[in-house]
């Protein structure tokens, strides 16, 4: 449960561009938590895109104009558009820069009370145990149950998270060693050879190519190459509001997942020997990679489905 007498100390980044509705949502929850540094990460508006001009110029303002707590804030503001990709890269990179760890909200992901202690109280307890890389507070798999009130996994999602300086200095957003890893097939000894390979697989080339603009599959090829878990919790505290929305970058169709929150018991506890949970593993590689997933994929690329 939230505890009335805690104090966040740990910086929040995070990232807006031009949904004014879902960055007030997202910031309330910052505003709430109120961090000590809280850093403010904005592309600039698209070119030709009239319309972004003022979207931009709203989530900054909404933002800037509701910061009513003492800490101290960090602006970080593209003056041209750079993209999902470089603006995600550079803007956590920028941040990771200056701090030795920090919690990362995007503007669509709006986050339970208890996720900001969660956060703050992993990264301590894991600040020096290096196969720790990253910490996430969504939990969508429903058929798995997780004893501990957390555990380890080589799949974790970035929609709320938090991370450290020493596990973000391998990042790199062109996956520039892709090639020789691919051939030496480094990914297979983390994901075998199944549906999970194949479509890691398919993804990391999508972004050695330039064919996709985006960041995260290059963090969970970072991950995966440095044979690095994240942490998940037993409950789901983050619900996303960024599907089905014709401004989405990636989520722009109707999702049925299921967002309803947990809560979390503090204090919580260091969780020795850290090892990865195969059995979530699977649960995810079969909701996420399975059979049905692989079906959609093959549907969408000979257009099977209208």
């Amino acid at each position: 449960m939230a505890d009335k007498e805690f104090k966040l100390s740990v910086p929040v980044m995070m990232i807006i561009f031009n949904r004014p509705d879902t960055t007030k949502e997202v910031f309330e929850e910052i505003r709430r938590a109120k961090p000590p540094k809280f850093y403010i990460v904005s592309d600039a508006p698209r070119e030709g895109r009239e319309d972004d001009v003022e979207k931009v110029k709203a989530c900054r303002e909404y933002v800037e104009s509701h910061i009513d707590w003492p800490c101290e804030v960090i602006k970080d503001y593209a003056e041209t558009n750079m993209g999902c990709k470089m603006r995600m890269a550079s803007g956590i990179t920028n941040v990771l820069s200056k701090e030795p760890y920090t919690i990362i909200l995007e503007d669509d992901v709006v986050p339970v009370p208890e996720f900001f202690r969660y956060c703050e109280e992993m990264l301590k307890l894991y600040e020096n145990d290096e196969r720790v890389m990253m910490i996430s507070g969504t939990n969508l798999i429903r058929d798995h149950k997780i004893d501990a009130p957390y555990t380890f996994s080589c799949f974790s999602s970035i929609w709320g998270w938090a991370t450290w300086a020493r596990a973000w200095k391998d990042y790199d957003v062109d996956v520039k060693d892709w090639p020789e890893l691919k051939k030496k097939g480094t990914l297979k000894t983390v994901q075998g050879d199944g549906f999970a390979y194949m479509f890691l697989t398919k993804h990391i080339d999508s972004v050695y190519t330039h064919e996709k603009d985006t960041w995260d599959i290059q963090w969970d090829y970072c991950r995966h190459t440095h044979h690095g878990l994240g942490i998940v919790p037993r409950e789901n505290l983050i619900r996303n509001i960024g599907f089905d929305r014709e401004d989405a970058t990636h989520t722009t169709w109707h999702t049925e997942e299921d967002f309803s929150y947990g809560t979390v018991e503090f204090p919580l506890k260091k969780i020795l020997p850290i090892k990865r949970d195969v059995e979530y593993d699977r649960a995810y590689i079969k909701k996420y990679y399975g059979m049905k997933k692989f079906a959609e994929a093959l549907a969408k690329r000979f257009k099977i489905f209208k």
